[in-house]
């Protein structure tokens, strides 16, 4: 069954905690994360004497009864830190069903379609997104949409990522999963180094301090914008993020400007640690041997095995998050 959902918050970090909802959505049995509309800038609803919104919809594929899903989704909200005390106030996580396939609801619990569904914009031009074809109420989503009471709405696209798992990462690793000794790379090997040129360069790279100043003459990687995680770096020829809400809050501007770059984390080890969580897909180099490293990749249950090449001695697979299988307007 496909499931369409709305979600909201305008309290906290906003847009990590609609990522992180969206993240446990995609870990629920018998479910897929399957499609997630970009984030959007909305004015409240309801109580106007509060913080903007910040929304999206997305829809899911579930064996789970939508009554079951409901309830699993509830949850999700009671671990995000949503109280329920104010009907239309303001709210860390608000997660609604709007639709669901074949299924019509009108119980005091559930209720299906969604009574206020054709009513809001901030739950209409994310909807349109991801289903501008969807028929509630005998129109489509595209057509309500063009209603001069949904026009009429403040709402705006907003610099936040709408991809619960917006990263990328790329290591060469050793047999015991090696990355580095002494702060250096364990292999300089030609075909791996044309490999990260290849999927790097135009990217957007994101780094520690000390993988950093590993670059030949420690300047920042040419033809890629450098991210730097660090708490004590001041450069002005990269970007210094000081922790993970500086960086939600500079992809979120690039991906504006740029729709189609990559994100891609080079490194340290600390860094691929922090970040690992947030990645959907890593790219590895495996070389045969254990190289004596004091460096190691995390370990990353959950990925799966996409795709795997040799050359010139070397392995080239890609790993792929189990639950990562959405789709991102």
């Amino acid at each position: 069954m496909n499931i369409y959902l709305s979600l909201g918050a305008n309290l906290g970090n906003r847009g990590e905690t609609l990522r992180e909802a969206l993240r446990q959505i995609a870990c629920l049995p018998q479910t897929v994360l399957k499609a997630v509309a970009p984030f959007y800038e909305t004015a409240p609803w309801g109580n106007l004497e509060q913080p903007a919104f910040i929304n999206t919809a997305a829809m899911v594929e579930t064996e789970l009864s939508p009554l079951n899903f409901l309830h699993k989704t509830q949850q999700i909200e009671l671990d995000l830190g949503r109280v329920r005390h104010e009907h239309w106030g303001a709210r860390t996580i608000d997660i609604d069903l709007l639709w669901a396939e074949e299924f019509s609801s009108d119980t005091e619990e559930l209720k299906l379609p969604h009574p206020y569904v054709t009513e809001r914009a901030f739950v209409l031009l994310p909807l349109r997104d991801i289903a501008p074809d969807l028929v509630v109420q005998g129109r489509t989503v595209a057509d309500w949409c063009r209603e001069e009471k949904i026009m009429q709405q403040a709402i705006h696209p907003a610099a936040e990522l709408s991809e619960p798992y917006p990263l990328s990462m790329i290591a060469c690793v050793d047999e015991q999963m090696g990355i580095g000794r002494q702060g250096n790379l364990l292999v300089h090997h030609a075909e791996d180094m044309q490999h990260f040129r290849q999927k790097t360069l135009g990217q957007v790279v994101i780094m520690g301090r000390k993988t950093l100043e590993s670059l030949p003459e420690g300047k920042p990687l040419p033809g890629r914008i450098n991210i730097v995680l660090s708490r004590s770096l001041v450069r002005d020829d990269v970007f210094v993020c000081r922790n993970l809400a500086e960086l939600w809050t500079l992809l979120g501007k690039l991906r504006m400007d740029e729709p189609d770059r990559k994100f891609i984390c080079m490194g340290g080890g600390a860094i691929y640690a922090l970040l690992l969580p947030y990645a959907k897909e890593i790219w590895l180099t495996e070389v045969a041997g254990t190289l004596a490293a004091d460096t190691f990749f995390p370990a990353h249950e959950g990925f799966f095995e996409a795709a795997r090449a040799a050359r010139s001695g070397l392995s080239f697979v890609r790993l792929v998050r189990a639950e990562a299988e959405y789709r991102s307007w």
